[in-house]
């Protein structure tokens, strides 16, 4: 839990801390089937109602009161806009409730994972943060336990020994970690593979393997001290693969999925056998801090993503990618706060005694019937009051915001503001005719942002530079009718400013856009006698930019300028992509650069939540940056 508090909270930091998620997928595993193992031995059956009942007492009322009390906290936020007369469609705070109904019911149902994968939305960044993007894991959780007892009460049914159940579960890991790979996009977002439950079970399994093959070392009259030893040294080895990987396996990296993940299982694995294997070491570990942590480390979880998201939205706008630290060190607290109190009044409660129970309990302390004492009795009626005006308020707050949610996020509608500007200033008869390439591989960030077929200016005359541009500017600005343009979504987002300042440019962007893909473009307008003078390309931020890709550009422009835009982010990939980049201008003479990652770089206040697309004074620099571009590329033509 604390491995992925911190990596939500400063992933540059502890880029691999994600790996937490997996580390209680082990361990989750293997607890859940020992207990139904022990239920087994101690009961002589497992009770399904039983367990299902602790299960939900543990996990529900939590979820309930974060869900309630943060869409409620959304709320207060919308209605502090609304009393300073800023609109609620197109603000950080409205982003937040895009969807949100959406989310409560997946939450309600411990489905957020497939809607997730059914809204596009990326794990790692996606335009606006999901209010309860971190409930994923916990519906994978809840589909475990739901499935697995069954699978546990096949295994006593068929009376199959601990050895072969060990080995069927090992055999389920092994097929998940494959589908994981298998399904694993060449180029695009990770995320279908990363929270969906069949691609990442192997976790689960790899715990509940451990748990039968434990109980099957139990049951054998001498267990081999050799084996005792040697489970703790794999131990030792298990804990420092994990620190590495929590250190340095970045989230998007291909390898992550092809062996990463499931590596870290094995290493957790072998931690958790280490433990079993070594009683006092448990005992060493249950102790102090740790198991206060650990006793609120459900409640920790549930709302240390919420109140970040919440915080950051309040105090950065919205920039989780780029948070200040007095919002790290706020969260926390909260979160801490939120937990405690959980735990203290909600989730003891009711793990204890159940729902009926604790229900008559709160009721009883609201409304006591045996007091005499009329003051005792007129300041629990207050108390009553004031514990059922704060629940209908926080019901009611929301209730409103997700009445109230709007249907797009701010980048939605800055994608699609471009791409309208864009196509309003087409004449009918030159609107293009021609069609798309067939080569389809990008993989869109979030398919919920429409992909706008490619578009053109009309041509206008181009204006005259002022004095100032005249002495800075080493050579003239093309005119936009003689540009092509090919983008992604960063692209798309300044299209209208794009076309504003160079009338005439033809731009073809789309969301999640890969270089490569782009390069398919140019090589099948230049085929068709329809590529333009100068070349344009602003890629890179998706994936690879790979040199045989440049290479293959450089060959069908021929002789062309082309500038090439540097991308900016916080993808594994980027710093490769922005070094093919510049080599690129080394290796060819008719490459130029336009160098948007160093103007990001000296002012990331004008980029949006995200930290990719640029804010509405972002777009006038990236504006600015390909008309740089261009000029270094029209002296190139003129010298």
């Amino acid at each position: 839990m604390l491995l992925v508090v911190a990596y939500h909270f400063a992933p540059r930091a502890l880029p691999g801390g994600y790996v937490g998620v997996d580390i209680f997928f082990v361990l989750s595993g293997f607890l859940i089937t020992s207990i139904l193992l022990k239920e087994r031995a101690e009961r002589g059956a497992i009770s399904l109602r039983r367990f299902w009942l602790h299960r939900a007492r543990r996990l529900v009322p939590a979820l309930a009161a974060l869900v309630a009390v943060c869409v409620a906290a959304v709320a207060i936020g919308v209605v502090y806009l609304q009393l300073r007369g800023q609109p609620v469609n197109g603000s950080p705070w409205g982003d937040l409730l895009v969807g949100v109904g959406a989310q409560i019911a997946a939450a309600a149902t411990f489905t957020s994972n497939w809607l997730t994968v059914a809204v596009g939305q990326s794990y790692a960044a996606a335009g606006s943060p999901h209010l309860f993007g971190n409930l994923w894991s916990l519906a994978v959780e809840e589909q475990f336990y739901l499935l697995w007892p069954l699978a546990v009460l096949g295994v006593f049914t068929l009376g199959m020994a601990m050895r072969r159940a060990a080995a069927a579960a090992a055999t389920l890991a092994l097929a998940s970690a494959v589908a994981m790979a298998l399904l694993l996009p060449v180029d695009g977002d990770p995320t279908r593979v990363y929270v969906g439950t069949d691609t990442h079970a192997f976790g689960l399994m790899i715990g509940a393997a451990l748990a039968f093959w434990w109980r099957h070392r139990q049951d054998r009259p001498e267990p081999s001290r050799r084996v005792a030893r040697a489970g703790i040294a794999a131990g030792g080895a298990g804990l420092v693969a994990i620190a590495l990987i929590a250190g340095f396996m970045p989230w998007d990296a291909p390898w992550t999925y092809r062996g990463g993940l499931l590596l870290a299982s094995i290493a957790t694995a072998a931690v958790i056998l280490a433990v079993v294997e070594a009683p006092r070491l448990g005992g060493l570990l249950d102790a102090g801090p740790m198991r206060w942590i650990g006793e609120r480390s459900y409640g920790i979880y549930l709302w240390h993503w919420p109140v970040f998201v919440i915080l950051a939205t309040g105090f950065d706008g919205g920039r989780i990618r780029m948070v200040s630290g007095a919002t790290v060190v706020l969260a926390s607290i909260v979160t801490v706060i939120a937990a405690t109190i959980s735990y203290r009044w909600l989730e003891l409660p009711v793990r204890r005694e159940g729902f009926r129970r604790s229900a008559r309990r709160l009721v009883d302390w609201l409304y006591p019937v045996s007091d005499t004492r009329e003051v005792i009795q007129a300041a629990r009626r207050r108390r009553a009051g004031l514990f059922g005006g704060t629940v209908a308020a926080v019901i009611a707050l929301a209730g409103s915001a997700v009445a109230a949610a709007p249907a797009k996020t701010s980048l939605e509608l800055q994608l699609e503001e471009g791409a309208r500007s864009v196509e309003a200033s087409v004449p009918a008869a030159e609107a293009p005719t021609e069609q798309a390439p067939p080569a389809a591989t990008s993989a869109p960030v979030s398919p919920a942002v429409p992909v706008v077929p490619a578009v053109e200016a009309s041509a206008a005359p181009e204006p005259s530079p002022t004095a100032t541009e005249a002495q800075a500017a080493p050579a003239a600005l093309p005119s936009g009718s003689a540009v092509m343009m090919v983008g992604d979504s960063v692209t798309l987002g300044s299209a209208g400013a794009l076309t504003d300042a160079m009338p005439g440019l033809r731009v073809e962007a789309a969301v999640g856009k890969q270089f490569s893909v782009g390069v398919d473009r140019i090589d099948w307008l230049a085929r068709n006698d329809r590529l333009r003078p100068y070349v344009v390309l602003a890629l890179g931020t998706n994936g690879t930019v790979r040199d045989a890709d440049i290479d293959r550009l450089m060959a069908t422009v021929g002789d062309r300028p082309v500038v090439l835009v540097t991308p900016y982010g916080d993808r594994s990939w980027m710093p490769g992509a922005q070094k093919a980049i510049r080599a690129a201008a080394e290796r060819y003479d008719t490459v130029v650069i336009a160098d948007w990652q160093r103007v990001v770089e000296a002012d990331t206040s004008i980029l949006g939540p995200d930290g990719i697309h640029p804010r509405a004074s972002g777009v006038d620099l990236f504006v600015g940056v390909v008309e740089r571009g261009l000029r270094d590329a029209a002296a190139l033509d003129v010298g």
